[in-house]
Parts: structure tokens; C-alpha cells; sequence
């Protein structure tokens, strides 16, 4: 007997309206990073570096821990949604399961071999902190791979307000006022600092379950549509993936530390948190577009579908490289936000930016191969990039210090890219009668690349290097780029509202 549905599954989001949402959601989490940075930032960099690397670990486990289920729930629970009988339910329990175990046992593994970690990971200085943050953060473990995989089932279902919500206003908004409590109270102590930062992850967990409740992810009004067996057959191989392509994005704190020593870790982590504010809003972008992405390639739509990424590649490039550009010609005022000591590395932003406009301009490539059902191939991408990481920082960070670090990153970044083009080039060929194939870079990502290009490196060039001239290149570069954006807004997509696809 099934039971009853708790609530109608609700309609899908326009890509317009959840491409909006998470860009202000993005936003919020950008002026997040640059706060928890600057306070963090105000203690000794040996302090900085053991934040910083406890967290890295953190959240690679809780996003391991999520086993793909997210990226799982995005490309099958339109297929639940199809028809009169709905079936949500069976398919987010299938996720959580596996989930659950995994997190719990990597969350007591953490919790009893911290000390042994802290030793391996901390190069210079005690351990001790860096024990004392690991053991809390073991805390988060669970209810961040929950929550992974709950805001995953959401956007699944065609919201991608609660991800905003949770993940980039809640969550970042909590932390930052425990963490400035705490860390304006004089000495920091590691562990109240280590529970600032994880009680928000704890309630995000709370939040995304009543989400997906309303949503209608627990209703059950028929049989189960997708088999365990095709579920983690697909999922399998994200699983893996997602926690290499987290890995790709944190190790790199971990490994410096490991390498040069906690004093390096703080500000390499503490810089690399003005890149990670921009790759939140390319990140939102792409979190917007999946579940449209996906409808249209399961339905054979694709010439809907090619608009979809063409648009949104357009759209990561007028986003992002205003930004990278403004940070790659301008590194230092925005060190010297953090802090004076951080000033002289400031130039491994020069190349971490790079990095991220080349990623900008592939567009969502490694979400379009999902979307295409070939999470082996995205794995396939990952571990090239990942491998390729690790070994240039192990020739590079040692000769050239964080410098040799943002070096090897930035190569990977576009190793990673390069992959995934040619993976989705190949697929859509063979998946599309048509044959011809999916690819982010276009005519709108060009016009959008000219726009950012002519509004800010003129300005940055001429503009002295403190923050009140990068405030008035930016002050200038804005308005430049509205007009840029208007004169060309038939080809950038927003001339008119975005394609939808029908539920």
C-alpha cells in the first residue's frame, strides 16, 4: 500500500527566476567569505593556516560523504515527477541511506584519529589546535553531507531557493556572527571557534529537510520509478568524482600546509578566499541551470538545450570576469584588506583569477556531461585534473612556494575544463540525431568577454594600487558593462525571458 502524498510536488523554476535567486544568494555568500577571511585573517597566520586546513578537511569529507546523491537527484527525480502516480519519496531515501552510514563512520574516524591527522597535516608549530578544531568539526560531517544531498533533492524538484537559503544565506550568515563573537573576544580558542562554525551547519541540516517536505519530496503516490540499481549505477561513479572535484578545490591549503607549514597555509587559504567568492557565483550560475539542462536533454530538446548552455556560459563570463579581471590587475588592495602581512603574496591571486576566467568562458562543461548521463566520463575528467594537481604542487610548491601552489591549481583548473569540453562534444554527437554537438563558448560568450575586457583593464591599468581606486575602476567598469549589456542584450539572452521547459 503506498501512502499518502504529503504535498504536490511544486512547478519548475524558470532558469531566469533560479538564476537570479542564486545570484543573490552568491552574493551574500561572497561578502560571507571576504568576512570570515578578514576575521580569521586578523589572528597570526600560524592560526589562519590551522583554520583554514580544518575546514578544508571538513568539507571535503562531508562533501565526499554525499556520495553524488545530489548531482543523482538533480538527473533522475524529473522521472518521478512524470505521470499521475509521484514518487519522490523512495528515490531521496535511497540516497540518504548510503549517505548517512558513510558520513557517520568518516565523522567517528575523524573524531578518534584527530591527533595522528593534525601531526601528518602541520608541518610547523603544535598539533594541539588542529586536533582540538578536527575533533568539532567531526560534528559537522553528518549534517553537511545531509544537507548536500537534501538541497540536491530540491533542486531536483525545481527550487533552487532552498540551496540559496541554506547554503549561501543561512549557513555563512550564522557563521559569520558566532565567528565574530568569538574571535573578537581577545586569544581565539580553537575549539569555541571550531563550534562557531559548526552550529549553523547543523541547523542548514534542519532547514533542508522541511524544505524538502514542502516541496513535495516525501510524497508517495505510486511504485518506485528508478531502481536502486540505476540510481547508483549513474551515482557511483559522482560519488567519486565529487569528492575529487572538492578535493581539487581544498587540498591545495592542505598540502601547503603539509609542504611549507601552517604560516603558509594562512595566507595562501586566507587569499584563495577572494577566488572562492567569485567561483560562488559561477557555481550559482550552474546550480540554476541543471534542472533545465537536464529536462531539455531527456526530452531530446536540444536545441533548447545548446541555448541553455550557450546562455549561461554568456552569463558566467559577464558575471565572473569583471571580477577576475579586477582581481588579477589589483591583487594587492585587496590583500591588504585582510591584512598588511598578506601583501607580498598578494600576486598568487594574478593566477589563481586566471585560472578561474579560463573555467568562466568553458561555461557549466562538467555539469553539461552530467546532465548527459556520464558521470564516468566527469570522473575520468576529475582524476586527470586532480593527478595533475598534485603532482605540479609537489614539484612546484616546494621550489616556488605558494606561488608554485597557485600555479599548479590554475593548470588543473583548465586541464579539468579541456577534458569535459571534449567529453560533451563527443556524447552530444552520439546522443543527438542531429549530430551536432553541446558547447558553452559562442557568440554571446565573446560579446560578453569583449564587455569585460573594455571595462576594466583600461581603468585597472590607469588606477593607482590601493582599494579606493579599485572601488573607482569598479565604479566606472559598471557602468560600462550595463551599457554593454543593454546594447547587446538580444545576443546575451536578456532581451527576453529565458527558455523554460515544461513539467
Amino acid at each position: 500500500m503506498t501512502g499518502p502524498v504529503l504535498t504536490a510536488p511544486k512547478p519548475v523554476q524558470s532558469m531566469g527566476m533560479a538564476s537570479s535567486l542564486a545570484m543573490v544568494g552568491a552574493v551574500i555568500t561572497t561578502i560571507a567569505n571576504f568576512a570570515i577571511a578578514y576575521l580569521v585573517s586578523r589572528e597570526s597566520t600560524s592560526f589562519a593556516g590551522v583554520f583554514f586546513v580544518a575546514t578544508a578537511v571538513t568539507t571535503i569529507l562531508g562533501n565526499s560523504s554525499c556520495l553524488g546523491t545530489m548531482t543523482g537527484l538533480v538527473y533522475f527525480l524529473p522521472q518521478t515527477l512524470d505521470g499521475e502516480q509521484k514518487n519522490p519519496r523512495d528515490l531521496i531515501l535511497k540516497a540518504l541511506g548510503p549517505v548517512v552510514v558513510v558520513s557517520l563512520t568518516l565523522a567517528v574516524l575523524v573524531a578518534l584519529f584527530a591527533s595522528p591527522m593534525a601531526s601528518v597535516i602541520t608541518k610547523d608549530g603544535s598539533p594541539d589546535d588542529l586536533t582540538a578544531m578536527l575533533r568539532v568539526f567531526s560534528l559537522a560531517i553528518v549534517p553537511f553531507a545531509l544537507t548536500v544531498t537534501l538541497l540536491g533533492a530540491t533542486r531536483g524538484l525545481g527550487s533552487v531557493t532552498p540551496t540559496v537559503l541554506v547554503n549561501q544565506v543561512m549557513r555563512p550568515a550564522g557563521q559569520i556572527v558566532l565567528l565574530g563573537l568569538l574571535l573578537t573576544m581577545g586569544t581565539p580558542n580553537p575549539t569555541l571557534v571550531a563550534v562557531g562554525w559548526t552550529i549553523p551547519v547543523i541547523v542548514g541540516v534542519v532547514v533542508a529537510a522541511i524544505a524538502v517536505a514542502r516541496l513535495g519530496g516525501f510524497a508517495n503516490d505510486g511504485p518506485a520509478q528508478v531502481s536502486n540499481k540505476e540510481f547508483w549505477g549513474y551515482t557511483r561513479a559522482r560519488a567519486l568524482s565529487t569528492s575529487l572535484q572538492i578535493a581539487l578545490e581544498r587540498i591545495d591549503v592542505i598540502i601547503v600546509g603539509a609542504l611549507i607549514g601552517n604560516g603558509a597555509a594562512g595566507v595562501y587559504g586566507a587569499l584563495s578566499r577572494f577566488i572562492s567568492a567569485g567561483n560562488f557565483l559561477m557555481f550559482s550560475v550552474s546550480q540554476a541551470v541543471s534542472p533545465s539542462l537536464r529536462r531539455a536533454i531527456s526530452r531530446g530538446q536540444w536545441e533548447v538545450a545548446q541555448g541553455l548552455l550557450r546562455k549561461a556560459t554568456g552569463w558566467l563570463v559577464m558575471i565572473a570576469w569583471p571580477y577576475f579581471l579586477i582581481l588579477a590587475l589589483k591583487p594587492e588592495p585587496f590583500a591588504n584588506l585582510l591584512n598588511a602581512n598578506y601583501v607580498s603574496d598578494a600576486q598568487i591571486m594574478t593566477l589563481l583569477a586566471v585560472g578561474m576566467m579560463f573555467s568562466a568562458a568553458s561555461g557549466p562543461i562538467d555539469l553539461c556531461l552530467l546532465m548527459l548521463g556520464r558521470s564516468d566520463l566527469s570522473l575520468v575528467g576529475v582524476a586527470v585534473a586532480i593527478v595533475t594537481d598534485l603532482v605540479l604542487l609537489a614539484v612546484l610548491a616546494p621550489a616556488y612556494g605558494i606561488m608554485g601552489a597557485a600555479a599548479a591549481w590554475a593548470i588543473s583548473v583548465a586541464v579539468h575544463n579541456t577534458i569535459a569540453a571534449g567529453f560533451v562534444h563527443r556524447q552530444s554527437r552520439q546522443q543527438n540525431p542531429a549530430s551536432w554537438s553541446l558547447h558553452g563558448p559562442s557568440r554571446a560568450s565573446g560579446i560578453a568577454m569583449a564587455g569585460a575586457l573594455l571595462a576594466v583593464v583600461p581603468i585597472g591599468l590607469l588606477v593607482g594600487d590601493d582599494f579606493i581606486h579599485v572601488i573607482l575602476a569598479g565604479a566606472v567598469a559598471g557602468p560600462i558593462l550595463a551599457i554593454w549589456a543593454f546594447v547587446f542584450r538580444s545576443q546575451l539572452g536578456f532581451a527576453k525571458s529565458s527558455p523554460t521547459i515544461a513539467s
